[in-house]
């Protein structure tokens, strides 16, 4: 469109609107100068031309131009615009001053204009915009032909040219989005990082591809839009790693949408379960067991999230796991020595993979181990042997010996002699038994044997040490040597409180032997921790021991009606926080009289002040101190020496 053209006349247009068609989902507007749109039929004589875009030179657009040649009635050329399949054609419309119109339907033979299905307008000199009734065609398009007998392009030329111009069209095909794999085809339940693949496609184009997982965006592709052709936006593929975990748990909505051209949106749903909890295992069962007691079993229990447990794989003492269905399973274990129980758990969801959720593994050990015994006891010889140092006469009889004489040997006879020596000779006891031989009893005098004897309980005096011993070994009477005894100690004041004293080495035949402190009543343990083949064990023995009480009084020659101080200590540790009962005596009359309870504490000291009454005569009192038994003081009963005071008027 040349400036001259456009200065010789201004008209004025309005917009055009079209409304979509029953048919159509959407409006799109082709806004073009013709390139990649149109498409022309030349004829002999009329020539069509396209220089796009404008101004690239004049005339620019699309053209059809009049040649110097004459041609007949009926011929024409054409510059035409086919909608694709998926479009209808509402309307046309040409800016103004983007149209020049020149020798057509002046009445010189040339007539020309627009048309499409169902209709079409002509043109006229100076027309320089056009907009169409609404239509509903599958093509527009303008021409130039000839109206007479022939036409002349030389002396009657004619020129038609759009530089620009605006198809609105509707969709009839709405856009479609396809997957085929990754998240969208999932089945079952899933969890982890799944690949989330779709594409889309319109008539007009996909510009926008996005996902909306439970309820978060994911923004995907987009595409430019270009107006100047009928496909106006290609988006890329959505292609996208889900990191499930971060979109919620159990039934979650997955949503692909796209967006074309035309603003009509397509979208589809599918509801995906997701489980990305960690499962959980514990093991349960016995930790150490007796060779004695067969075979052991295990149980491994596990728990999961909403996909539930789909199984649990258990390896033993290294071997190759082995599966087991379900949330729980049964594992035997037998044979002598320490096993180790390894299991982990797995759930039913699964990663793009294919990998379930795995519990972290969970390790028990089960010791089946030889029973063992470890005795204690205090051992004393009985019936020992009478022994007595005695003299007496022996004769050594002639011998030939070496002797060295200036660093020779010299061999000399020594004559046989007598000589008195010392020795210890030693007889048992005997004793009288009754005995039957072939059924008839006889009187014969019996040796008694030495032999040891042994008890769990041993008397002791106090403040004396004494030495404890045992025997270690299995049950099938196997001694084990060479092992470690730990002996413990407990005052027997029901608070078992025991320590380690003492740490025995077994012999070789499994006996061993320790000494231990002199103390209070005493529960004694020997504790064998067992190894990894034998079974712990502990025997228990007691040693009782009795309370020393020491009395002090002051003064021991007194008169009627005088008083004396009664002082005192119990010796030894092991006190009851409440402190310790003392009863004090007095003798006369041929018993004992108690006159007084009083109580020991902290380091077992006690006092008290005696008041006699008055009287006359001479007489002398014997005073005592005594303990009481009671189950917190670990010593037995036990008095003081008596402490005689005398009385004088």
């Amino acid at each position: 469109m040349t400036t001259a053209v456009a200065a010789l006349v201004a008209v004025t247009t309005v917009a055009a609107t079209w409304s979509a068609s029953a048919l159509g989902a959407g409006l799109l507007t082709v806004s073009t100068c013709g390139a990649g749109v149109f498409s022309h039929a030349a004829a002999f004589g009329i020539n069509t031309t396209m220089l796009c875009p404008p101004g690239t030179s004049i005339p620019p657009g699309l053209t059809i131009l009049t040649g110097p040649n004459t041609v007949p009635a009926g011929r024409r050329a054409t510059w035409q615009a086919n909608a694709p399949a998926g479009f209808s054609i509402l309307g046309v419309s040409i800016p103004p001053n983007d149209m020049y119109s020149n020798g057509v339907n002046d009445g010189r033979g040339w007539g020309g204009g627009f048309y499409w299905a169902g209709g079409g307008a002509q043109t006229h000199y100076l027309v320089t915009s056009y907009i169409s009734p609404p239509m509903n065609s599958s093509y527009f398009g303008f021409q130039i032909v000839c109206g007479l007998a022939t036409c002349n392009g030389s002396t009657s030329p004619a020129q038609l040219t759009v530089e620009s111009i605006n198809l609105a069209a509707t969709e009839t095909q709405g856009p479609v989005l396809w997957t085929t794999s990754g998240l969208w085809a999932a089945r079952g339940w899933v969890r982890g990082n799944w690949p989330l693949v779709f594409a889309g496609n319109s008539p007009s184009g996909i510009c926008r591809l996005y996902a909306v997982f439970n309820t978060s965006l994911l923004v995907g592709p987009t595409s430019p839009q270009d107006p100047s052709v009928w496909h106006q936006c290609a988006a890329p593929a959505f292609s996208q790693t889900v990191s499930t975990g971060a979109y919620g748990q159990g039934a979650v909505p997955l949503t692909i949408s796209g967006l074309d051209a035309a603003g009509v949106p397509a979208s589809d749903t599918t509801t995906l379960s997701v489980d990305n909890s960690i499962p959980s295992i514990a093991l349960s069962g016995p930790q150490d067991a007796p060779t004695t007691a067969g075979v052991q079993y295990l149980t491994a229990t596990a728990t999961a999230g909403p996909s539930g447990v789909a199984g649990i794989s258990c390896s033993l003492d290294g071997a190759p796991a082995q599966w087991h269905a379900g949330a729980s399973a049964v594992i035997p274990v037998q044979g002598l020595g320490v096993h180790a129980v390894t299991c982990s758990s797995a759930d039913n969801a699964r990663d793009a993979a294919g990998n379930a959720g795995w519990s972290a593994p969970s390790t028990s050990s089960l010791s089946i181990r030889q029973p063992s015994i470890s005795s204690i006891a205090f051992s004393h010889l009985v019936n020992a042997l009478h022994c007595a140092r005695v003299r007496t006469r022996v004769r050594i009889p002639a011998r030939v010996i070496t002797v060295h004489v200036n660093g020779q040997p010299v061999r000399v006879r020594v004559p046989a002699q007598t000589r008195t020596i010392k020795l210890v000779r030693c007889h048992p006891r005997y004793v009288t038994r009754r005995v039957r031989i072939h059924g008839h009893w006889r009187t014969e005098r019996v040796p008694l044997l030495p032999h040891t004897a042994s008890a769990t309980t041993k008397h002791i005096r106090f403040g004396s040490a004494t030495t404890v011993s045992g025997w270690l070994g299995t049950t099938q009477g196997v001694a084990l040597g060479g092992q470690a005894v730990g002996i413990r100690t407990a005052p027997d004041d029901g608070r078992q409180h025991f320590h380690q004293v003492a740490v025995a080495t077994t012999a070789a035949n499994g006996s061993w032997s320790a000494r231990l402190p002199a103390g209070p009543s005493r529960i004694i343990e020997a504790d064998y921790d067992g190894s990894t083949t034998v079974e712990p064990s502990s025997g228990r023995a007691r040693v009782i021991a009795p309370a020393s009480v020491r009395l002090s009084i002051q003064p021991r020659h007194v008169r009627w009606g005088q008083k004396i101080t009664l002082t005192g200590r119990l010796r030894g540790d092991s006190l009851p926080p409440s402190g310790e009962t003392v009863i004090l005596s007095v003798h006369f009359g041929g018993r004992a009289h108690d006159f007084a309870h009083v109580t020991a504490t902290g380091d077992g000291r006690f006092r008290y002040v005696y008041t006699f009454l008055p009287g006359n005569g001479f007489a002398a009192y014997p005073f005592s101190a005594e303990t009481v038994r009671e189950s917190d003081y670990p010593y037995t009963p036990s008095s003081s020496h008596e402490i005689v005071v005398h009385v004088t008027p």
